[in-house]
């Protein structure tokens, strides 16, 4: 089973940053900096290879948006977007997706557990700029 697919389905818990028909960005569980979202399609492809090419207009569109909303949201003075394909490549959830990762100053790589703290006071900037105060939670 894909935990992505469950967070999407609403089976499992995870932080909603924006959601339409088609894409969502969620935030990563172990961010490598605060601000650090995944940008999806909803429906299950494993990797980039299989993801066809409007889904990928799609999906692209989504995390170009949420990149801008994340650097002036958090007023970040860099954004990283990141994609893995393949174990060897350093994918570990097999359903495609894009890391968005802002950076603030110096490269630094600091992954810790998201906490509920942290996540709401995310949330509460980057929602604003995505979709508004009435987006869905999953928790």
């Amino acid at each position: 089973m894909c935990v992505f697919c469950d967070i999407i389905s609403g089976s499992a818990p995870g932080y909603v940053a924006y959601e339409d028909e088609d894409v969502v960005a969620i935030l990563d569980k172990y961010p490598a900096s605060e601000g650090h979202l995944l940008v999806m399609p909803k429906r299950h492809y494993e990797n980039i290879y299989e993801l066809p090419d409007d889904v990928l207009c799609k999906v692209m569109e989504v995390t170009k948006k949420v990149a801008m909303a994340v650097k002036e949201a958090l007023n970040a003075t860099g954004v990283r977007i990141l994609q893995n394909n393949g174990a060897d490549a350093g994918q570990v959830v097999f359903h495609v997706h894009f890391h968005v990762i802002p950076y603030y100053g110096a490269y630094k790589w600091s992954r810790h557990e998201l906490t509920r703290e942290e996540a709401e006071r995310v949330l509460s900037k980057v929602r604003p700029r995505l979709m508004g105060p009435s987006s869905r939670e999953k928790h």
